[in-house]
C-alpha cells in the first residue's frame, strides 16, 4: 500500500475515533432521557400502613410524582382486624443535584401531600354515618386523614437502567396537626411519623 493510501487509512481511522467519542455521550444521555415516566413504589410505614404496595406516574419533567398505594396493618398492630388503607398521594422535587459525574443524584428536600381512607366498619367517613353519637359530637372522620410530608432522596440512574431511588420522610395529618394547636403538651415526635421506601422506574 503506497503513502498515499496509508495516510488516507490512517485519516478514515481518525475520523471514526472522533465520531465514535461524540457519539458514546450522545446514546449514554439518550438512554438516560429514555426512562420511562412509570415507578412502583415499596412504601413502609408512615400513616400508610405498616407496608404498602403502590406506583404511579411522573409528571412536570419528572418533577412531580402522583402516585396510588395500598396498605397492610396486621391484626397484632391494629388491635382488632387487620385493616387496608387506601392512600393518594403526590411528591414534588424541586432540586435534584447530579453528584459529580456519577450516575446517582440527591433530592436534599422533597416535600408532598396525601389523603388516605382506611376500611373497616369501626372507621366512619362522617358523624352522621357512625350511627352511634349525636350530631356534631366528631368534626373529623375516622376513615380519612389529609396529611403534609416533607423528606430527602438518594437516586441511581445508570446510563442503561431505570432509576432507582431509596427515600425516607416526615409526615403529619389534620388530626394531629389540630390536637398540637389545642393540645399545647404535645411534642414534635407525637405528631410527626417517619417513613421510607423504594422506588424503581419502568
Amino acid at each position: 500500500m503506497g503513502w498515499r493510501g496509508k495516510s488516507w487509512l490512517l485519516g478514515l481511522l481518525l475520523e471514526l475515533l472522533v465520531v465514535g467519542a461524540h457519539a458514546q455521550p450522545a446514546r449514554a444521555q439518550t438512554a438516560t432521557q429514555a426512562a420511562g415516566p412509570f415507578f412502583l413504589t415499596l412504601h413502609l410505614a408512615g400513616g400508610t400502613g405498616v407496608v404498602a404496595l403502590g406506583g404511579g406516574y411522573r409528571l412536570a419533567q419528572q418533577r412531580l410524582e402522583p402516585e396510588l398505594l395500598l396498605g397492610y396493618v396486621p391484626r397484632r398492630i391494629s388491635g382488632s382486624k387487620p385493616l387496608a388503607i387506601i392512600t393518594l398521594k403526590a411528591t414534588y422535587l424541586p432540586w435534584t443535584p447530579e453528584l459529580g459525574r456519577s450516575s446517582w443524584q440527591a433530592s436534599p428536600v422533597t416535600l408532598g401531600a396525601m389523603v388516605n381512607y382506611t376500611t373497616g366498619q369501626q372507621f366512619f367517613l362522617t358523624n352522621n354515618s357512625a350511627g352511634n353519637y349525636r350530631p356534631g359530637y366528631y368534626w373529623w372522620s375516622s376513615a380519612v386523614r389529609l396529611g403534609l410530608l416533607a423528606g430527602t432522596r438518594l437516586s441511581y440512574a445508570g446510563p442503561c437502567r431505570q432509576p432507582t431511588a431509596a427515600y425516607a420522610e416526615l409526615s403529619t395529618n389534620d388530626l394531629h396537626l389540630v390536637s398540637a394547636l389545642t393540645n399545647h403538651s404535645l411534642r414534635l415526635v407525637d405528631i410527626l411519623t417517619l417513613g421510607g421506601g423504594f422506588k424503581q422506574g419502568f
